[in-house]
This record gives structure tokens, C-alpha cells and sequence, in this order.
């Protein structure tokens, strides 16, 4: 498992993408539309010298990185390589289309250390509705030569996507448990207003899932994932993402929150089904209470005969 890092992010809305994804607006999603060069390197300097001799790492997002024009990156990070420092290395995301050897031994060339590969689903049913361009092979192929290259491998996956269900999702854990990256975040679909999926939510072509659908799906995806040694390092859409842009599906600002308490409750019922002692730390008691007690409505629901008394320190009888 790779030693985690600081990390300052840097947002290039859009860029490089050379097709528009049905369901996509980084815009939106990271709340800005412009990369300010200037304003970046500065604050990029500032990053580093407020945590020198720590691991760090300046990472971009909202890109297809490795699609950007060659010439664009090098010069580019020939102008952040003046104000970063040796504990300092890059993390790019980008699309499973644009990985190639070359590109690859560029990258590794250029400091960078971490991939994320925004791959969405292995299935290939859910890849053609999705509009992504590429098959679940030529993605399971990307990964593994980001992997083969020494990077650091993360990969992005988005439940929810049209033609998902219970089969694509059983195929890529089938594919996370072979491939076991060592990054995975988890972005339910949400369908945001002016994005072509609109126009399928509206014609009723495509069913949002329900939040409480993501939420176990989710909870799913993290359980493998912690079983098989992945890091889970992000769950749901940014909280700047403002609600009103949302037409449909899953979206909550404390969607990573909610997760984590369903996989709490998860594991209060598999204790008490041992007839274990159970005692709640004062952070899970705060995610039990959180949101109006309505998770500690679903445990005592689910617990059925069992009572509850939720304290810093609360015990399940």
C-alpha cells in the first residue's frame, strides 16, 4: 500500500477531453471554470514551503491529462518544477483511451507518480450506453500498464451509469479483486442540468439511482475494497457542487458521511448477530446521530429487539 501524501489539487475543468461524456461538467463539479497558471504556481510554491520535507504531491483533476497537447504539459510543468521540491511529485487523472507506452514513459520521464484512471465501469454494455469510448478491455489494459510502469494506480468508478446493474456491477469487483489498485474512488452518477444525459432522464430512458441505492452500492465497493487492501480515498461529488444544478440521482454534500455510517451499522449488526459486547466510540456515536437520528432509526430497525443507547461510549444490549 502506497504511503499517502498531501496533496494541493489543481483543477483543468474539461481539458483535453476530445469528446464530451453524456453524464460530465467538471465545471460544475469542481465549482470553477478557468486554470489561472499564475495563480496556481504561487500557491503551489506556498504549498511546498509550508510543508517541507513531507511527501507531497501536486495533483491535477477534471482532465484528461494525457490527452493534452505534449507541448502544453511540458511547458507547463517546466514552470511548476521551479517552485516545487524534491519530496514533491505529480498525480495526473485521465481517460483509459489516452494511455499508451509512450505516453507512459513520458509521464514517468516528467515526475509523475500517481495515475488515476477515470475508468467509469469494466462493463462493456454500460461503457457503449455511457458514450466513453473505449471497451472495459482496452480499460483493464490501460490499468495494467500504468501498473507495469511502476506508477501508482487509482481508479475511478462511476455507479449508476446507464445499462449498470446487479451483473455489471458483480464484473467489476470481479475485475477491482484481479487488478487490486491501490486507489479507488467511488462517484455515483448524477445527472446535472445542461449535460446530454438530461435529455435520456427526461425522455425516461435512464433511471437515476436513489440515494439510499448508491449508498449500499457504495457500501459495497468499500467493504471489497477493504478486504483486498485498496484505499478508498473519495466518496460521491465535491460538496461545492451547488444542489440546484442537480436534476436527478444520488447527490448529498455529506454523501461520503452517509456511506460510512451504513458501513458502521453494518458492522454493529454482524457483532450483535455474535452476541458481542458493543461499544461505540464517540465518532461513531456522532455518525449514528448525524443527519436528524436517522440512521440510528434505520440500526434500531434493523436490530429489531435489540435496544440502543447511543452515548460516547454506547453499548447495544
Amino acid at each position: 500500500m502506497p504511503k499517502r501524501s498531501l496533496i494541493y489539487p489543481i483543477f483543468l475543468p474539461m481539458q483535453g477531453c476530445r469528446h464530451r461524456c453524456i453524464y460530465c461538467d467538471q465545471s460544475k463539479i469542481s465549482g470553477g471554470s478557468s486554470f489561472d497558471l499564475e495563480l496556481e504556481l504561487a500557491n503551489v510554491a506556498k504549498f511546498v514551503a509550508n510543508h517541507k520535507g513531507e511527501t507531497k504531491e501536486v495533483a491535477f483533476y477534471g482532465s484528461s491529462f494525457t490527452a493534452l497537447p505534449d507541448d502544453f504539459i511540458q511547458s507547463m510543468l517546466k514552470k511548476f518544477n521551479r517552485v516545487i521540491d524534491p519530496d514533491t511529485s505529480y498525480r495526473i487523472s485521465t481517460h483509459p483511451a489516452y494511455v499508451t507506452n509512450d505516453i507512459l514513459d513520458r509521464c514517468k520521464q516528467r515526475n509523475i507518480a500517481c495515475i488515476e484512471l477515470g475508468v467509469q465501469d469494466f462493463y462493456d454494455d454500460v461503457l457503449l450506453a455511457s458514450q466513453r469510448g473505449y471497451t472495459g478491455k482496452q480499460a483493464l489494459e490501460a490499468a495494467l500498464a500504468i501498473r507495469e510502469h511502476g506508477f501508482t494506480l487509482g481508479v475511478q468508478l462511476m455507479p449508476g451509469l446507464p445499462g449498470s446493474n446487479a451483473f455489471s456491477i458483480k464484473h467489476n469487483k470481479s475485475i477491482l479483486r484481479m487488478l487490486k489498485p491501490d486507489y479507488l474512488r467511488l462517484y455515483p452518477l448524477v445527472v446535472i442540468r445542461g449535460t446530454p444525459i438530461c435529455a435520456v432522464y427526461e425522455r425516461g430512458e435512464y433511471i437515476a439511482l436513489e440515494l439510499e441505492e448508491a449508498v449500499d452500492i457504495c457500501a459495497d465497493y468499500v467493504e471489497l475494497a477493504e478486504s483486498e487492501g485498496i484505499v478508498v480515498i473519495k466518496l460521491g461529488l465535491p460538496s461545492n457542487l451547488s444542489s440546484e444544478e442537480v436534476l436527478a440521482g444520488p447527490y448529498h454534500p455529506s454523501f461520503g458521511e452517509i456511506v460510512k455510517t451504513e458501513l458502521l451499522i453494518r458492522d454493529i449488526l454482524r457483532r450483535a448477530q455474535r452476541n458481542e459486547e458493543i461499544n461505540l466510540d464517540k465518532k461513531s456515536s456522532l455518525l449514528l446521530m448525524g443527519h436528524r437520528g436517522k440512521y440510528r432509526a434505520i440500526l434500531l430497525k434493523r436490530l429489531e429487539n435489540c435496544s440502543i443507547n447511543v452515548e460516547a461510549t454506547s453499548r447495544i444490549l
